[in-house]
């Protein structure tokens, strides 16, 4: 058995699907360990996936060990438009209140999401999964977004005006 390293190293790489492949640095190297659709179970995949590489028990890979790296998708790009199409497995009713809204994101590399601000309700962390990158807005949508967001950046810097 390899003794174990210090820290463990992941990355995740976006896959044409929109699903994540994770990939581990092992004793031979870097190697594809799994697949998700879903970010919250990257972390998981990447410890199953270690623990397989190094023969060990995914117990005996812990979390704060374990190094992440989220690229920005290449799908994304920085203050795009985009709309919320998934509020994944919660059914509360915050989670909803957004569903089918278009807004503005931004990449929050060390969460592997993005910040997405919508005009009424403001910004939100969501993963890749539940964005659509690709919209159909009407002219109403942009402008009501470009609106809510330059409020927002006179309000953040104390400017007042309407």
């Amino acid at each position: 058995m390899p003794d174990l390293p210090l820290r463990f190293r992941a990355r995740v790489r976006h896959e044409a699907d929109r699903t994540y492949a994770v990939l581990v640095e092992g004793p031979a190297g870097e190697v594809l360990v799994g697949a998700t659709g879903s970010l919250r179970t990257v972390r998981t995949v990447a410890r199953e996936g270690a623990a397989r590489l190094y023969g060990v028990a995914a117990e005996q890979v812990d979390e704060d060990h374990l190094e992440m790296v989220i690229p920005q998708p290449p799908y994304g790009r920085d203050g795009q438009w985009v709309r919320i199409i998934s509020a994944g497995e919660s059914t509360a009713p915050d989670d909803s209140v957004d569903l089918g809204m278009a807004g503005q994101a931004h990449w929050f590399g060390p969460e592997g999401a993005w910040f997405v601000t919508v005009a009424g309700s403001g910004t939100a962390v969501y993963p890749s999964e539940y964005l659509d990158f690709v919209p159909a807005l009407t002219e109403e949508e942009v402008a009501e977004l470009r609106r809510y967001v330059a409020r927002s950046a006179r309000s953040s810097s104390g400017v007042s005006g309407s």
